[in-house]
């Protein structure tokens, strides 16, 4: 089973060796292992049960580790890494050739992020590395915004799991691509609303991948086990059913099954999502509901992710 810790000093011992930590970061907790560890790389992908196809984020302790890992850094880059570094952006840059292809899924783009969650910055300068770190969760199921989240996802291996408490972001990170000889691109909306993100690259942002594979594109994503459905107008009939659970974005109202309200403040919602899906799944409900949040640009990431956990 799982052992959950609070001693950096082995964890970062234990990813020195080879072997996987999970980590918390200000977004989700991660599957950390050694990002210049062919063999540490392979476990995270055999343990998530995650596509090889599928690229993984590369996580560093400074941004000034940056040109470690990428063979040039663009203007635009640099001054999204000075504005939101660390922070909740990766950026997808050319990489460099001796980063491993694992991490790359084949491709010549590797994708960095400094994580500002102090538990992470505090692992990553004691292993003194980048280390991949997608969602210490199974491929596709919901994100893990705590460590008893990730006990559960993986109750059945000896992980070791780093305690940082609640995740203060719950989502993952905005995602941006800057190549040579092609536009910018929003590759996975984030809580760094694209607004924000243009203002400091001075032009728009493309929103299709133009080819690029990112981690998180799956039409199935962040999903929990029990059927889930959005809706603007509740089902009436549902409300009477007790195996029927509830996530409302403010204006709750009563029900027979289980509900939560995660209020109408899109921070205060991102942070909980994740939370409440792992809460109300593990009441074996017959199905879920989910009420649409508005719309708008602060809401982006958490349509984004309601589009995928759900079947509409």
């Amino acid at each position: 089973m799982p052992t959950i810790t609070h001693d950096i000093t082995h964890c970062a011992q234990h990813l020195q060796g080879g072997d996987l930590v999970a980590m918390p970061t200000e977004t989700v907790y991660g599957l950390a292992a050694d990002a210049r560890n062919g063999d540490a790389v392979a476990k995270v992908f055999q343990l998530k049960q995650r596509p090889d196809s599928n690229p993984l984020i590369v996580h560093l302790a400074d941004a000034s580790q940056a040109s470690d890992w990428v063979s040039q850094i663009p203007p635009q880059a640099q001054a999204l890494m000075d504005t939101f570094w660390p922070g909740p952006l990766t950026l997808v840059l050319p990489a460099r050739d001796d980063v491993l292809r694992s991490v790359t899924a084949g491709q010549d783009s590797v994708a960095l992020r400094v994580p500002a969650h102090p538990g992470a910055r505090a692992l990553l300068h004691a292993f003194g590395g980048g280390l991949v770190a997608p969602s210490a969760n199974r491929y596709m199921s919901i994100s893990p915004t705590s460590a008893a989240h990730v006990a559960q996802q993986f109750a059945d291996s000896e992980l070791l799991i780093l305690d940082g408490g609640a995740c203060q972001v719950g989502l993952e990170s905005s995602i941006v691509a800057l190549l040579p000889g092609d536009s910018p691109r929003l590759l996975r909306h984030g809580m760094l609303d694209q607004q924000r993100l243009q203002q400091v690259l001075g032009q728009a942002l493309e929103t299709r991948d133009g080819g690029l594979r990112a981690p998180g594109q799956h039409r199935r994503h962040y999903a929990p086990g029990t059927l889930a459905s959005t809706f603007i107008e509740a089902p009436e009939a549902a409300l009477d059913c007790a195996d029927c659970g509830w996530i409302w974005c403010g204006q709750p109202r009563p029900s027979q099954g289980p509900g939560i309200d995660l209020s109408a403040d899109p921070e205060h919602y991102a942070a909980g999502l994740y939370a409440a899906l792992y809460q109300l799944d593990a009441m074996h409900l017959r199905h879920l509901y989910i009420a649409l949040p508005p719309a708008g640009a602060a809401w982006a990431a958490v349509h984004e992710r309601l589009q995928r956990a759900t079947t509409q």
